[in-house]
């Protein structure tokens, strides 16, 4: 479930940007402004609550931060929908589907023949992203290492959970936020075992057309159904 609970905090935010006059012909460009915190993560909060649907390409990398070297990669689309339909294709390594409509995720992978079936309150799935609650009640929230922005100009913000079983699941979550838009272009993930989950976003399309029925799931036949309170935890 690593793959889906990222890509659950993972929804880029978009910002509905200031408008500005450009400057006159041959002016100097002035240095673009850096907000604080506060102004940073009210305006990821608000521009939340504008989204309805989404869509974008996504190119994920997971590394061991220890082994300095990257386990795996994949690629795909995800779409997105109020208040938490969700569906995250993979293309690449493998095709695989993660569904959820708000009730139950479905975890699909076409070659094995198998879906699990996952009710979402067993999930960590957080309010913030179905837009019922609040980035800063939620979690604590810092400018990554002190800094308010990288050294490609984006704002980042660390996101730790309030909840101590939470922040010992998942870790920190980073957030790399674009200054000219306010929609988040990375996220990471960084775990207790130093891995590290990077999904990067791109061609994302806000408020497309969605229909509802791309967010339901029907098993194929032949396809072996595996609800979650059936799976065995593996012995130490």
């Amino acid at each position: 479930m690593a793959i889906i609970i990222l890509g659950l905090f993972s929804l880029p935010i978009m910002v509905l940007s200031q408008g500005s006059n450009p400057p006159p012909a041959g002016a100097p460009t002035p240095a673009p402004e850096t907000l604080t915190l506060d102004q940073v993560i009210a305006k990821v909060q608000a521009n939340y609550a504008a989204i309805n649907t989404y869509s974008t390409d996504f190119e994920q990398e997971l590394l061991s931060l220890s082994q300095g070297r990257v386990i795996s990669r994949g690629a795909g689309t995800v779409i997105y929908k109020k208040p938490s339909k969700m569906v995250w294709t993979y293309q690449t390594p493998e095709e695989h589907l993660y569904i959820t409509d708000g009730n139950t995720i479905w975890d699909y992978a076409p070659a094995d023949k198998e879906a699990y079936i996952i009710p979402m309150k067993d999930a960590l799935y957080k309010s913030f992203l179905i837009g019922l609650g609040d980035l800063k009640k939620e979690f604590e929230v810092s400018f990554h290492s002190g800094r308010a922005k990288n050294q490609d100009g984006l704002y980042q913000l660390d996101l730790v959970p309030r909840d101590q079983a939470e922040r010992e699941t998942i870790g920190t979550i980073t957030l790399y936020v674009d200054p000219k838009d306010f929609l988040v272009r990375i996220t990471e993930m960084t775990d207790v075992l130093s891995n590290q989950n990077r999904i990067a976003f791109k061609n994302m399309k806000l408020n497309p057309e969605l229909d509802d029925a791309l967010f339901k799931f029907n098993p194929p036949p032949g396809v072996k159904v595996i609800k979650a309170q059936d799976i065995v935890p593996a012995q130490p």
